[in-house]
């Protein structure tokens, strides 16, 4: 059964939320007011076009990875200094504010999305502190999901509050020992706009602002308007080829693959980007001791379930190998993720993608003239090459630097599976030791030289190169997957 929880792991309905948001440039927090919020990403004060873009890149890395505040107050530091703003309030107390409610925002904007499922709704106060009165006493309540108090009083309810919204069906109201409670009367208040003098209704408990259901509007006219009004905006955010990232590994992150990938030669970028905005698979990045079935693969069983959309009792079997010291990666037709194999101290942020590149140009250039370490075949006709792209790029370069192209390797096996599983070309040769294993092996050996070493690979076998372009175009406008 679906569930979400607000903290590291991001998920989809949580990302995809926030990245439909305009950016709109705005003087005061009252400017973008209540449902506006659902369509437009702002920060008080912030005019600067290029401020708010690079101030949304740090939230959005924060909401699709999982980011620390203690990260987020460290960047946010870093954009203010860069464009000389001069904002309000305390610098820490200004980047907890922005980290907090757009991460508790869009983390239940998802979650309302989820909850759609469940007929009964479960209100569940945050267990501050200092408890607000108002908020604490709709702790248990239980109304429809279908009941006006929901479109009001859905948290976030406001500025900090960590209330949240469970879902229950009617036979866990009843196991539970639960009571649907009558519809709640909703009091407001009069609140004045100190700045601009404007009055408005208030429920009483909630601030000002926060009484909407995140993720439910449809884009408010006001908000039209204001966009209209001004030239637009420059977004300077990369489109997102890895949606995101599970990972245990501070150093490998979605935005670390991307920053990579983005380095690929044009048709190679723009075919794999078109793949994964088809087909959004999913990465899982864990350490060797997380891929045994133990303890730690255990403790890792609920979150990665959440972010795979499985139920809990399957998820080890999705991110575990029986030999992990074996494995670089691995993935399934069934699917619709791979897994990679990382060390703690793994950082791609120290990786250089042209070496990479170089490298994997290395292991065509030297399949073609039929050298390599590896020799296999028959007396009559021996092959001679490297084990596989990867070997060589870790053995030249580093163990972080294999991380990129054993992601391309196993994504390399989700693009063979829905092209078709086809035979590799009879006429073809393969690019490494590896790859003369199985069908499976040489199209993911292959689709890996293809994607980091095209010039090499065309100039080599130009057959094979346009076979996997073709093969590539097939698996992206695919609806099915064989074996």
């Amino acid at each position: 059964m679906a569930t979400a929880e607000y903290g590291s792991l991001p998920f989809d309905a949580a990302i995809a939320y926030f990245r439909k948001k305009i950016n709109l440039p705005s003087e005061r927090w009252t400017d973008i007011w209540r449902q506006q919020n659902d369509v437009a990403f702002t920060v008080a004060g912030a005019l600067k076009t290029d401020l708010l873009a690079d101030m949304r890149a740090a939230v959005d890395a924060a909401i699709a990875n999982g980011k620390s505040l203690t990260w987020f107050k460290s960047e946010f530091k870093n954009i203010v200094k860069r464009y000389g703003w001069e904002h309000t309030g305390d610098a820490a107390w200004r980047a907890n504010v922005i980290y907090g409610t757009n991460m508790r925002q869009a983390y239940n904007a998802g979650r309302h999305q989820q909850l759609q499922q469940f007929e009964f709704w479960r209100y569940k106060h945050g267990d501050s502190l200092y408890p607000r009165l108002d908020h604490l006493k709709h702790d248990g309540l239980v109304l429809p999901k279908s009941s006006p108090f929901w479109q009001v009083w859905f948290p976030q309810n406001g500025w900090g509050c960590k209330c949240k919204v469970f879902g229950e069906t009617a036979a866990s109201v009843k196991r539970k020992g639960l009571t649907v409670s009558a519809e709640p009367e909703i009091k407001y208040r009069d609140w004045i706009d100190k700045k601009t003098g404007e009055l408005q209704q208030v429920p009483v408990g909630i601030d000002p602002g926060f009484d909407y259901a995140p993720g439910t509007s449809s884009p408010v006219e006001r908000v039209k308007a204001q966009v209209a009004a001004k030239p637009k905006l420059a977004e300077r955010l990369p489109g997102r080829i890895v949606p995101s990232a599970f990972s245990t590994v501070k150093g490998v992150t979605a935005d670390g693959i991307d920053a990579l990938l983005t380095k690929l030669e044009a048709p190679q970028l723009d075919a794999l980007n078109g793949f994964m905005q088809a087909k959004a698979t999913k990465t899982i990045v864990v350490k060797q001791t997380e891929m045994s079935r133990g303890k730690k693969s255990a403790a890792l069983a609920k979150p990665i379930a959440e972010y795979l959309g499985v139920d809990e009792y399957y998820a080890q079997l999705k991110f575990t190998s029986r030999s992990p010291a074996r494995v670089g990666g691995f993935t399934a037709m069934s699917w619709e993720h791979i897994v990679v194999k990382a060390k703690a101290n793994d950082k791609l942020s120290t990786v250089d993608m042209a070496k990479v590149q170089q490298v994997a140009s290395e292991v065509v250039k030297d399949a073609a003239e039929n050298k390599g370490p590896h020799i296999f075949g028959t007396t009559d006709k021996q092959f001679k090459r490297h084990w596989t792209v990867s070997e060589l790029v870790e053995k030249r370069l580093g163990e972080s630097a294999r991380l990129i192209s054993t992601w391309l390797h196993e994504l390399g096996h989700q693009v063979h599976y829905y092209a078709g599983a086809p035979d590799y070309p009879a006429n073809a040769s393969w690019v490494t030791y590896y790859a003369a294993t199985n069908k499976y092996e040489s199209f993911a050996e292959a689709f890996t030289a293809w994607m980091l070493a095209p010039d090499a690979l065309k100039q080599w076998q130009p057959e094979l190169y346009s076979y996997l372009e073709q093969q590539i175009d097939k698996a992206t406008k695919a609806r099915s997957k064989t074996r």
